[in-house]
């Protein structure tokens, strides 16, 4: 499911060649954290992304404790910055309820990949 999802979103945004590094980076968060959910959001989501403007932002739902050092993490795949944000489920809720922007277009325009 991750692989088809992933390739689709990446196929229509003319980025096809990050597909394997983005999986396999998806591969390793998704061991790590053990995540409910996890969106792309931005203009990959879109199909607006821009090789050399855009970046890759991904959000990650967990349905337990974030630690610190791992609420936030930025790398790079190819040459694309990929900006991760980890959140519980309740600090989503809370993000969406006070509006927050980042989390409320992920939520509602980004593209759910598990």
């Amino acid at each position: 499911m991750l692989r088809e999802k992933l390739r689709e979103i990446l196929k229509s945004a003319g980025a096809w060649d990050l597909a394997e590094p983005l999986e396999a980076f998806l591969k390793s968060l998704i061991m790590e954290l053990r995540p409910i959910k996890v969106i792309i959001s931005g203009s990959l989501a879109k199909r607006r992304f821009v090789r050399g403007l855009s970046d890759i932002d991904i959000l990650v739902v967990v349905d337990h404790e974030v630690p610190h050092d791992k609420r936030f993490m930025l790398t790079s795949l190819d040459g694309v910055d990929v900006e991760v944000a980890v959140v519980s489920k309740q600090e989503l809720e809370k993000a969406l309820e006070e509006g927050r922007g980042f989390y409320v277009e992920a939520v509602k325009q980004g593209a759910v990949i598990l």
